[in-house]
């Protein structure tokens, strides 16, 4: 998730505050998307939770309202939806961040306040909904992936040109490679699940301090992050290739390119789908195979979302040729009579 995160600052831009014709531009094109997309698919999630559960309609009710308390009160097929509530807290207190402090070094005392701040507790024990103890919207969690947001900002807008290169991705793979090797011996231990606020770290079943957990949680991420980069530089490296035998040597990797890169495009609907899905698999005992059932709830949403996006290029694309038609036609000439 802090790979997420770290790229979505990536996007972030400065804007003026006092104009609010910018700011209302900026919720409308960053904010607004994904709040649509955000009750539109819990609401549909919650119907569908309540057939193929049959539960009640006041139940169902309960679970949208949920929606827009959000936080750890979300269950059952929309507890994913923590990372869109996190996401646009996350884009809007990161962009009056970097809007007002335009200093970087600042900027990254305050991101490593942030991760110091989030990692100072397990989870908010203050905020009471239904019984559960959770942050609205889950603020707390905010804290950290304005943090994560950030560091991906700095490092696009100031580091971007050494993002991929061999002299980056070598030394972070070697440290990556040896932190695995550690947590397969169980030497290491490091746990980070955002949602739950669950942050931990041992070694040698010694746990680490305060001050020691801040550095893995910001650290860790970023090397990471760098190893998926490069990673990815490389499996992308073919398509440069123009030569016609080349092309068909490389063939290969080019599918595994473009089948990474159509499965990005629709990241979100298989975000928003893939828990309803894995129930319905499961539920129909059918196919036992964990990677199975995996596939299967990736490749369903993939496929709706590939059919809706060319449903809407043709219809949007209607409209363009319907536009166009209107236009070239001649138009007729007004005559006026005179008496």
């Amino acid at each position: 998730m802090p790979l997420f995160f770290l790229i979505a600052g990536f996007f972030l831009k400065t804007i003026d505050l006092q104009d609010i014709q910018k700011v209302m531009s900026f919720l409308k094109k960053r904010v607004v998307p994904i709040l649509k997309s955000y009750f539109l698919a819990g609401i549909l999630l919650v119907i569908a939770y309540k057939f193929i559960h049959n539960k009640s309609i006041m139940r169902s009710m309960t679970y949208i309202i949920d929606l827009f308390y959000g936080g750890q009160a979300l269950r059952h097929y929309t507890t994913i939806f923590w990372y869109p509530e996190t996401y646009i807290l996350g884009i809007i207190g990161t962009t009056v961040i970097i809007s007002l402090i335009r200093n970087r070094p600042i900027q990254l005392l305050i991101a490593g306040y942030f991760v110091y701040w989030s990692t100072s507790y397990v989870k908010i024990t203050k905020f009471h909904f239904f019984g559960v103890v959770t942050a609205p919207w889950d603020m707390d969690v905010a804290v950290l992936v304005m943090a994560y947001m950030l560091l991906g900002y700095n490092l696009f807008h100031f580091c971007q040109d050494y993002l991929v290169k061999w002299y980056v991705f070598i030394p972070s793979s070697i440290v990556v490679g040896w932190l695995f090797l550690q947590l397969k011996a169980d030497k290491l231990s490091f746990d980070l699940f955002m949602r739950s606020h669950q942050i931990s770290g041992a070694y040698e079943n010694v746990p680490v301090t305060h001050a020691q957990l801040a550095l893995m949680v910001g650290i860790i991420p970023i090397l990471c992050t760098l190893v998926v980069f490069g990673i990815s530089r490389i499996i992308a490296y073919p398509l440069g290739y123009t030569s016609p035998r080349a092309k068909l040597i490389l063939a290969p990797f080019a599918l595994i390119v473009e089948t990474i890169f159509v499965t990005g495009r629709h990241s979100l609907i298989i975000m928003y789908m893939h828990k309803m899905i894995l129930d319905i698999v499961k539920r129909t005992n059918m196919i036992s195979s964990f990677w199975l059932q995996v596939l299967i709830a990736t490749l369903v949403p993939l496929l709706i979302g590939i059919v809706y996006r060319r449903f809407r290029r043709t219809e949007i694309g209607q409209w363009q040729l319907r536009d166009y038609i209107n236009f070239m036609k001649p138009k007729r000439r007004e005559t006026t009579n005179y008496k």
